[in-house]
């Protein structure tokens, strides 16, 4: 090949320019470029970076002297082949050492300068090692290395350069979004903690206004009849509140307080209905620490009064059990009341169970209604978790 014309020149500085933006393409790319379709990372990350780097050092052919001189020994193809095997060593070796710098956990903890300056040092020092290990001895094993430096050494730095500034501006622009897309995404928890915190508040505070009624209708009239008793529900009346309130702001109870303030519940019902309602209650030792929704107990209990004594006027027996089988917690609450229909409309009182177990523990929950070989709503919570300080 010989010496070319300038307006040759001009033709292969604008091919030049276009496999730069080919190259630069692949490098602002590089994290989506072939995903999925390799699917091996590491294989993946070479590729494309053999790609940039072939683009990017083809690039800046028309800045080195050696360029005609290159063409004119091997030939178009010699010197396509000898460009595709050096970006190839290039990339087994630089863009290696240079991933294993940029992933280093405590190089990490250099500013984003200087870890970046490493990562250029590495680029053009292993550039220009390569290159003299290679070009050289193809090129210029003939003459001295200062000749080859004087052609080729700007090429390189250039290149590397290059490679190393726009890595640099690329991953400080994927830092600023991600920064970015972090502290939306800390806002997003943020609102929906509100949220449930908020739904959670609404749920613990609605106790049934029938019950509230219908318990000051019988202290009043206790007070006329039996001052005792009377008592004895307006302080029962007063605890259960006091657990409504939720003065703690804790989301969660343990079984054992859920049990005892059902067990409370159940004694105001207890006086009011005297003989026609019983209740046992077991609970295992084991299960007395670990942590449920509050105020799920108590909606289930008092759904178990209502359908069953209320409404068939007969005595009615509940029975609460819990348990751990299979490493999730079981609570069983059993009445002797009418079955539940085949197809169930929950009221308020179920549906706060529901909710509060969508949110406390989603997807590690079951309900079951079940009538055979006894009516009873059992329900299974697979997610253990232990009573610990600020839950």
């Amino acid at each position: 090949m010989k010496e070319p014309t300038p307006l040759e020149y001009i033709f292969i500085v604008f091919c030049c320019l276009c496999l730069a933006v080919i190259g630069l393409f692949f490098l602002a790319n590089f994290g989506r470029t072939f995903k999925g379709r390799i699917k091996n990372e590491w294989l993946r990350q070479n590729t494309v970076a053999f790609l940039v780097i072939f683009f990017l050092v083809n690039s800046s052919a028309p800045v080195s002297g050696g360029f005609v001189y290159a063409v004119n020994k091997l030939g178009w193809l010699g010197f396509i082949g000898l460009q595709a095997l050096g970006c190839l060593i290039f990339t087994l070796v630089t863009y290696n050492i240079c991933r294993w710098l940029a992933n280093d956990k405590e190089l990490k903890k250099l500013s984003f300068a200087a870890h970046k300056l490493l990562i250029l040092g590495a680029l053009v020092i292993s550039s220009l090692v390569i290159q003299v290990g290679l070009v050289y001895m193809v090129y210029y094993k003939d003459k001295n290395v200062e000749t080859f430096l004087k052609y080729n050494s700007i090429s390189i730095i250039y290149t590397s350069a290059t490679i190393g500034l726009v890595y640099a501006v690329v991953n400080y622009l994927n830092m600023q979004q991600k920064r970015k897309f972090d502290e939306k995404e800390i806002e997003l928890i943020r609102l929906r903690e509100l949220k449930a915190k908020a739904e959670l508040d609404a749920l613990h505070s609605k106790v049934n206004p029938h019950f509230l009624y219908n318990a000051l209708n019988s202290i009043a009239d206790l007070s006329i009849t039996d001052g005792k008793k009377a008592r004895q529900m307006t302080v029962a009346l007063a605890d259960l509140f006091r657990y409504s309130i939720n003065y703690s702001q804790n989301n969660y109870s343990t079984v054992k307080d859920e049990v005892s303030m059902t067990d409370v519940y159940l004694q105001i019902e207890k006086i009011r209905f005297e003989d026609k309602l019983n209740y046992h209650v077991r609970v295992e030792e084991d299960t007395n620490h670990y942590l449920v929704p509050r105020f799920i107990l108590q909606p289930l209990v008092e759904n178990a009064v209502k359908h069953g004594l209320k409404v068939t006027g007969q005595m009615s027996e509940i029975f609460l059990e819990t348990k751990i089988e299979e490493d999730k917690l079981i609570i069983n609450i059993a009445d002797n009341g009418p079955l539940f229909p085949g197809e169930l409309n929950p009221g308020y009182g179920v549906k706060s169970v529901y909710d509060k177990l969508d949110l406390l523990f989603p997807g590690t929950y079951e309900i079951h209604f079940i009538n055979h070989p006894r009516k009873q709503v059992s329900i299974h919570i697979h997610k253990l978790m232990k009573n610990e300080p600020g839950v």
